[in-house]
This record gives C-alpha cells, sequence and structure tokens, in this order.
C-alpha cells in the first residue's frame, strides 16, 4: 500500500526525477522550485509588504498565531545552508501571504540539511511546469495536475492555460471535489468567479478540448473530469 503524502523527503525526490541531489539543490538555489520544512507550534506573524510614497517596502501584519506545518525557505537561505550544512532561519515565504516570520524574540529555527522537504503541490507544479515524468514511471499519470494559481492545469493528458475566471473556476470546481462534493451548480460557480456570462461553454470557449477538463451532466451542474 502506498501512503498518500502531503510532502517528501528529498531523497524520495532525487530517486522519482532520478537527478542528483546538486541538480534538486540548483533549481531550489535558482528559484525554481521551493523547499521547505515542518515545524510545530511556532509563533509566526503572517503578512504582505507594502511601498511608501519613497519606494521603501515595509510589512503589514495580517495574522499572528502559533503555527504547525510547512514553511517555505527563501532561495538565498536555501543557498547559504548547502554551504554551510546549517543556517538558523527566522523569515520564510508562505503561500497566502508574502511573508512568515517568527514573533516574540523567539530564538531562530535551527535547520540542517536532512530537513527540507518538497511539498506535493510544489513537485506536481514543476512536473507540470517542466513537462517532466517521473524516470522509468511505468504508472499512469496522475488524471490532475495543476499549478499554485491553477492557470496551468493538465487534466487526462490535455494541458491547459487558463485566463483569470477560468482559474478560479476550475479552482473551485477542484476544491468541492476534494470535498467530496464534485458536482457544482454552474451559475453558482460563476457568479463567485465573477463572470459576466452564465454559460460554462461561453467561459471556456476559447478552449476547443475544454469538455476533457469540465463535465456537464446537461441539467446545468458541472464538475472535474476527475475520479
Amino acid at each position: 500500500m502506498e501512503i498518500e503524502k502531503d510532502y517528501f523527503p528529498l531523497a524520495e525526490i532525487v530517486k522519482r526525477w532520478s537527478i542528483p541531489e546538486e541538480d534538486l539543490v540548483y533549481l531550489a538555489e535558482n528559484n525554481q522550485l521551493r523547499l521547505s520544512i515542518r515545524v510545530f507550534d511556532m509563533p509566526l506573524e503572517f503578512g504582505d509588504y507594502e511601498e511608501d510614497i519613497d519606494g521603501a517596502r515595509f510589512r503589514v501584519p495580517h495574522e499572528q498565531r502559533h503555527f504547525s506545518g510547512l514553511l517555505d525557505l527563501h532561495a538565498g537561505d536555501v543557498f547559504h545552508l548547502y554551504r554551510s550544512g546549517e543556517a538558523h532561519l527566522n523569515e520564510f515565504r508562505q503561500e497566502r501571504t508574502a511573508y512568515a516570520s517568527l514573533m516574540y524574540d523567539h530564538a531562530p529555527i535551527y535547520v540542517v540539511i536532512g530537513d527540507l522537504l518538497l511539498r506535493r503541490d510544489e513537485r506536481d507544479r514543476f512536473e507540470l511546469k517542466s513537462g517532466f515524468r517521473a524516470a522509468g514511471a511505468k504508472q499512469e499519470e496522475p488524471t490532475f495536475l495543476t499549478s499554485r494559481d491553477y492557470k496551468e492545469v493538465r487534466c487526462r493528458g490535455h494541458r491547459f492555460q487558463l485566463g483569470a475566471i477560468q482559474s478560479t473556476v476550475v479552482r473551485a470546481l477542484h476544491q468541492a471535489a476534494m470535498a467530496g462534493q464534485p458536482w457544482q451548480s454552474g451559475k453558482r460557480i460563476l457568479t463567485s468567479a465573477n463572470s459576466k456570462s452564465m454559460r460554462m461553454a461561453d467561459v471556456f470557449k476559447s478552449k476547443t478540448t475544454w469538455r476533457q477538463l469540465i463535465k456537464s451532466d446537461g441539467r446545468g451542474n458541472y464538475r472535474l473530469n476527475i475520479e
């Protein structure tokens, strides 16, 4: 039985892609791939950056809380980590905010190379973007792969480059599928996506194979063409 993992140690990725670890590190150092670490109950501030009238950046905090989960490393931190073998880090990247930083004068997190992980969605994003397929893999290609912003999607062997409304629709249908409620009202989904049209065929008319991505029940409901 294969465990469905949300993240992987780098040794598994090196084996899957059949590349030297140095090549994986090169991708991370050059900001083509995000590596992560797992943390538990860390006091973090999440926020974005804005600029003042002189162009100087300043932080705009959104939330402060104790966090357990994956934090993404900056490319420069990966560079220094692999040259020193260790690093003390207090600021990270996050998917939904520009930064995540330690609070309360908390001591920096001690990180060694063996702590590094790769998220499943980051692995899938890179494979989708690069057209990469696992070395020696005889298994069937995953039915559905998507970039973080859902603007690049591969479904059942078809590749789609999506616009803003199209990607919002696909994101909503994917989230519904993951929640166990794949069939959704087309009008409701399109309204939530701020679409001017209430017809799915109009929204996706620029994609001639869009029905390979989205299925209709003929009664106004839609789902992704995935199991």
